[in-house]
């Protein structure tokens, strides 16, 4: 038998060998034959740590959401609603939306949960999970909300996630995903009562201001 430090490093070449071919052309593409080419391992080797391929798979995804929350988790805590937003917009561009290899492989397994149960609960708990860390973010910052409208601004921030997701890895447009954004950004800020100026970052043209004479009138 393989010496402990020889076979945890087959185990993380077959891991991450499965992560880069979730991620370049779906779980569909992961097979046993492709998979022990990828990673450079012998057969006896990938079937040493991993019974079945659907091992193989529920372990990626395990390793994938932990690699995600521990992604999230990293960012500053927010000290105002404005910043929550700012951060929210860090987490989707920066993490979730992009080519990143962990973001990619995640949403490889999305079309696999009409059929699996498994991926289905793995996934649905990994969206808890983050959603669980933004509702108690919000809860700091939200002392005069009620635990089910804080609630409900969570859910529309999934949503709004799962939108952007779909959106990108359908078009690749960042443009047209970033003016998405830009709009639900403005709905949750009403959402959440912040009071400010349109971000400069947008460059949106300001309004001028209504006449005091008028809004007496």
């Amino acid at each position: 038998m393989c010496p402990n430090g020889n076979a945890d490093l087959t185990k993380s070449l077959i891991l991450n060998a499965a992560i880069r071919i979730i991620s370049e052309d779906g779980l569909q593409a992961l097979t046993a034959g492709r998979l022990i080419a990828e990673a450079g391992v012998s057969k006896g080797g990938l079937y040493h740590h991993f019974r079945t391929m659907t091992e193989v798979e529920i372990e990626v995804l395990q390793l994938l959401s932990s690699k995600l929350l521990l992604s999230l988790q990293s960012y500053q805590a927010p000290k105002t609603k404005v910043e929550f937003l700012d951060r929210l917009e860090t987490e989707f561009f920066d993490c979730l939306i992009t080519h990143d290899e962990t973001a990619r492989a995640l949403f490889g397994y999305v079309s696999s949960t009409t059929f699996n149960q498994q991926i289905r609960v793995l996934l649905r708990q990994l969206q808890d999970d983050i959603s669980l860390q933004r509702l108690h973010a919000l809860q700091k910052l939200c002392g005069g909300y009620s635990t089910a409208s804080l609630q409900n601004a969570v859910q529309m921030i999934a949503t709004i996630q799962a939108g952007l997701m779909m959106r990108f890895y359908v078009s690749e447009d960042s443009v047209s995903v970033r003016n998405y954004w830009r709009t639900c950004r403005s709905s949750l800020e009403e959402l959440l009562e912040i009071k400010e100026q349109a971000d400069k970052r947008w460059e949106v043209v300001q309004a001028p201001p209504t006449p005091v004479s008028s809004i007496c009138s």
